[in-house]
Order: structure tokens, then C-alpha cells, then sequence
């Protein structure tokens, strides 16, 4: 069955930097924009405004970002890439090529859901290594990485040179963003959004870095309802109640440390402290289950009260086959 699902389409303008949460590590960024870090910028920009963050944020969930070639959407595979079968290896020689695919596109993927496996040939993965696609593989190339020395100026002292990593994306690729939003709010949502696209994300804004626009349509996907399993599109940070370990046992998912820096708070003099790290289950994650929920943490640091730190664990997921039938 096809459904309609809100898309915001961002196109950067400059490159990115992503902190990873732990420390000043100017030399690496992250390679994905995810979801929590996106309602985090939304939020930081709403409240801004003078505006409340509670009832803005309980009115919307969204996706991590995912890639865009002229229009075309591309999910995120498994993190089990053994539902990939590669047409002509034979003798598994190819795994190391097979283990580096994150991005699978639309159609294939609505294939890939029902199924629980899909075969490719090698001219369907893209010219960075990353991507499946349909067709024009050899000119798509997700993202690049530029890794530039700086020098750091301080009067009296020796210079100190250090390395800024930045992520840019390729040609003809944006980003696309899926949400869900109550339609009383779906303007105050694409408004912070707007107004996020003018803030940029990332490390040094002030100077171009993170900048995008964005526009706002709708995409179909072609979804089986009956199947008892989900992907996650979204990080999830399960409640007690929705944590079942016998489904878990027959689920594929990895766990990601999420921390990092209260950077949106409106106390400048705040900016520098550590928020409480937590665990969640990464995007891409295929779950054992016919519905997540997820919930939103104050990871604020001990002896912090000038507001609540919120971390964005609720889950948006899309059906999908169970990969595994027994417990693993």
C-alpha cells in the first residue's frame, strides 16, 4: 500500500562539521545527521524565539537525515548486511565491499522490506561505495571528506596549528528528513525549520559552516502493514514497558553513546558543559516488533538547573520483514 509521508528537503550550501560528544575532536566528524541532534537544532532555534520547547517538541517526530539524488530517496540497509546478496560472488570475496553499503533507494528498499533479502549486481552500488541504486550508480558519490589544517592565533604565544574535518555532500545530494507532526503545529514546525536552515548545524556556524535551505513535500512509500517487523528511520531510546528482550533476541540493531556538549543552550556561560550520555538504538535498525514509541530523556548534568537537556529518543520506523525467524 502506498502511503504519504511529510519530507523536509535540505541542500547544504558549505560543509559540516558534527561533534561526536566527546571533547573537542576538530579532526573527525561524525558522518550522519541524526535525528536527535535535528529536534535538538529545532528546538534550540524555537526556544530562541521565547517560545516553549515542551509542547513544540510533543508535536512532531522525524527521521534521521537520509540522502537525496535529484529527488530520489534513499534508506538506510540494516546493519546486517547479509540481507545484501551481490549476483556473481560466489565465493565471498566481495564482503568487504558489501559491508561498507549504508543507503539502499526507495524502490529497492520497498523490495528489500518485504522480502527480508535483496540481490544487486555491481553496477547498481554507487561510485563512492555506499549507496544502492536503481540506476546511474557510477555518478552518485554520497559524500566526501575534507581535511584541512588550521592554525590557532594566540598574541605572545606560538601559533598551534590543528585539522578541521569537514563533510560535504556530493553532487545533485541533499538530504531528506521524513516527520510526522500534528497538523495544528505543521506550521510552527517548518517555521523553526526555516529558521534552522539561516542557523546552520555543527561546529562554527559564524562562518558559513552547516548552512542549508530547506522546502517541504510529501513522499510516497509503498509500505505492507502486515508485516511484523519495523526499520527505524529514527535513534530509539525504548521505554522499560517496550523493552522485550525475546524481541530484541530477533531483532538487527546496533547501540550508539549519544552525548555531547549543551551547545543550544540560551546561557552562553552553559554551553561548555557535558550532557549525561545515554545509550540508544541506532537508524536502520530492524526490530522484532509492530510498533515503537520511544521516549525523550533530560540528560542534563548533575548540579545543571537552568532548564531541561532533552535527548530525542522517540521512534519513527517504517514496516519491515524480520531478519531473524529464531533467536540469535
Amino acid at each position: 500500500m502506498r502511503k504519504s509521508y511529510n519530507i523536509a528537503k535540505l541542500s547544504f550550501a558549505s560543509g559540516i562539521h558534527l561533534g561526536s560528544g566527546t571533547g573537542e575532536e576538530y579532526d573527525r566528524s561524525m558522518r550522519l545527521l541524526l535525528s536527535d541532534t535535528i529536534s535538538a537544532a529545532l528546538c534550540s532555534v524555537w526556544a530562541a524565539g521565547g517560545n516553549e520547547v515542551e509542547p513544540f517538541m510533543s508535536s512532531y517526530r522525524l527521521s534521521s537525515a537520509m540522502p537525496l539524488y535529484r529527488g530520489r530517496l534513499f534508506l538506510p540497509l540494516p546493519p546486517d548486511k547479509s540481507c545484501v546478496v551481490l549476483k556473481g560472488d560466489t565465493d565471498g570475496k566481495q564482503h568487504k565491499r558489501i559491508k561498507r553499503l549504508q543507503w539502499i533507494e526507495q524502490p529497492l528498499w520497498e523490495k528489500l522490506s518485504r522480502q527480508g533479502s535483496i540481490t544487486i549486481t555491481a553496477d547498481m552500488i554507487s561510485a563512492c561505495g555506499s549507496a544502492i541504486a536503481q540506476s546511474d550508480a557510477d555518478k552518485i558519490y554520497i559524500q566526501r571528506q575534507s581535511l584541512e589544517q588550521k592554525v590557532t592565533v594566540v598574541d605572545g604565544d606560538d601559533n598551534e596549528p590543528y585539522y578541521f574535518d569537514r563533510i560535504f555532500w556530493g553532487e545533485d545530494v541533499g538530504l531528506g528528513v521524513l516527520y510526522e507532526c500534528d497538523q495544528s503545529a505543521k506550521s510552527d514546525f517548518e517555521r523553526a525549520f526555516q529558521l534552522l536552515a539561516d542557523n546552520g548545524f555543527g561546529t562554527r556556524r559564524t562562518v558559513g559552516n552547516g548552512l542549508f535551505s530547506v522546502a517541504f513535500s510529501e513522499v510516497e512509500i509503498d509500505v505492507d502493514e502486515s508485516l511484523q517487523g519495523v526499520q527505524l528511520l529514527s535513534l530509539w531510546y525504548p521505554t522499560a514497558e517496550e523493552w522485550n528482550p525475546d524481541a530484541m533476541s530477533r531483532s538487527c540493531y546496533e547501540v550508539v553513546s549519544r552525548g555531547g556538549y549543551i551547545s543550544g543552550s540560551s546561557d552562553i556561560a552553559q554551553r561548555k558543559k557535558i550532557k549525561k550520555s545515554v545509550n540508544m538504538i541506532m537508524s536502520g535498525a530492524v526490530v522484532a516488533t509492530c510498533s515503537l514509541t520511544g521516549d525523550v530523556v533530560d540528560v542534563r548534568p548533575d548540579g545543571f538547573d537552568a532548564h531541561p537537556v532533552w535527548r530525542d529518543g522517540r521512534a519513527l520506523y517504517l514496516p519491515f520483514k524480520i531478519l531473524y525467524d529464531d533467536e540469535v
